[in-house]
């Protein structure tokens, strides 16, 4: 049992540079959490002063880190300076990372929805590039080849398609943000729908009739 709590409490070290400088300031504290030996709080409080410590936070974070900016491109754009705060912020409160592309970005896609819908967080184009490049990235780690031996099924979408609903004109606010450029306000928001596509190999985009998404994708 010590040796396991020994791992886990080295593993949560290292996930979290603010832990490593509570047990230097308070090491009573924090080595409390932990069912120790003598032997094994003295070598935990050691380690956190070691550069490899450092050294091995920061390959941490790095990994952690690349998925969000590699995989929601405009999810960081529209996050701007809000970014690394945020990211702080959900690193301190979920370590259910595995270090796996798909699961970092649903988990943090999955925080930063709960934080608009709470109103922590306010953007107004934000809700819709989260869902939709967690659609694509749903899309990109399907066993396409499989689904498309499966056949269609006339009474459901086809399952390499995703609609997702914006609440602004899709076409003009994702044309901005591939320049890397916020969008011009609009003052008017509806009901429109983007049709993600990945029966082709490369994935596409399509603006469905406003306020009439799923008549326009009937039968695909």
């Amino acid at each position: 049992m010590s040796l396991l709590s020994f791992q886990k409490a080295l593993t949560d070290l290292i996930a979290s540079p603010q832990l490593c400088l509570q047990l230097r300031n308070n090491p009573a504290a924090v080595l409390s959490r932990y069912d120790l030996t003598s032997r094994e709080q003295r070598r935990l409080q050691t380690v956190v002063y070691q550069q490899g410590m450092s050294v091995s936070c920061t390959l941490y974070r790095v990994n952690r880190i690349t998925p969000i900016y590699t995989m929601l491109p405009y999810t960081c754009f529209l996050l701007g300076e809000q970014l690394m705060p945020v990211i702080e912020e959900f690193w301190a409160i979920d370590n259910r990372s595995d270090l796996q592309f798909k699961r970092e970005i649903n988990i943090f896609g999955e925080f930063l929805l709960q934080k608009l819908l709470s109103g922590e967080i306010v953007n107004p184009y934000l809700r819709e590039i989260v869902v939709m490049e967690l659609a694509m990235n749903e899309l990109k780690f399907l066993p396409r080849e499989l689904l498309m031996e499966t056949g269609d099924d006339e009474t459901s979408i086809h399952p390499l398609v995703r609609l997702v609903p914006f609440d602004h004109p899709p076409e003009p606010l994702l044309t901005a943000l591939a320049g890397m450029k916020l969008p011009e306000r609009e003052k008017d928001t509806g009901e429109y729908w983007l049709m993600l596509d990945h029966r082709e190999e490369e994935l596409s985009f399509r603006a469905l009739p406003h306020k009439n998404g799923a008549a326009a994708v009937a039968g695909l």
